[in-house]
């Protein structure tokens, strides 16, 4: 009985310590998790999914970043997007393409508008994607969001650019933009510029405005981006 009272007090010992360390993680910043419910960096961050992130990390340029998200015309709260720009440098979307420094950025995973067909329809419901992640536009066709890992020649599918000046983007910048075709717009000093990867599905720096250095928070380190 005595050894197995030692036993139980070492395990209840481990344990606390390993609980007081998880604790000071969590408050510190170390060690942070979150719940991510919509899907506006799918497909590297799947919507319904728990994020794992950390304050020790440098917030390096491309990587997804959490930051406080400010602007009052929106809900407020933290926010996870990849870190596009940091201070000076030039952002540029062309026709759905994003330009940083003139450089063009596309190693990413990103999703975009797509047009297609109602067998093409067919085939992504019957692979799991919701109704509501499809928006029908006329008798025949449809628009939704698609990476390059999702494309199936053996429908009709085209990239869709919204040629409309959005409004909110016009609020934030005074200009005639729109989420694909967007900018050159330099990043201010001690700002910060982010984009969802689900670009056509994503509340980001193109609708909120550019984000304060000091409101970044943490860096995702799972899931790998």
């Amino acid at each position: 009985m005595v050894f197995k009272s030692k036993i139980f007090n070492r395990v209840l010992l481990t344990g606390s310590f390993i609980v007081t360390l998880f604790i000071i993680a969590k408050l510190s910043g170390v060690l942070q998790y979150a719940f991510v419910p919509l899907a506006g960096n799918e497909p590297t961050i799947k919507r319904k999914s728990f994020i794992f992130m950390t304050n020790i990390l440098p917030y390096e340029k491309f990587k997804m970043i959490a930051y406080n998200q400010n602007n009052l015309d929106y809900p407020q709260g933290a926010y996870v997007q990849r870190l596009i720009g940091t201070e000076n440098d030039v952002i540029l979307i062309e026709n759905g393409d994003l330009y940083v420094n003139g450089i063009l950025i596309d190693e990413f995973n990103v999703k975009h508008s797509y047009k297609i067909d109602r067998g093409y329809v067919n085939d992504l419901l019957s692979k799991g994607t919701e109704e509501s992640e499809i928006f029908q536009i006329d008798d025949n066709y449809f628009i939704t969001q698609l990476n390059d890992k999702e494309l199936n020649d053996n429908f009709f599918h085209e990239r869709f650019i919204n040629p409309n000046t959005n409004q909110d983007i016009r609020k934030i910048y005074h200009k005639d933009w729109s989420a694909d075709n967007f900018g050159p717009v330099r990043v201010p000093s001690g700002k910060l510029f982010f984009l969802g990867d689900n670009r056509n599905a994503s509340l980001d720096s193109r609708y909120l405005g550019f984000v304060d250095e000091k409101d970044a928070v943490g860096r995702v380190f799972y899931p790998k981006n």
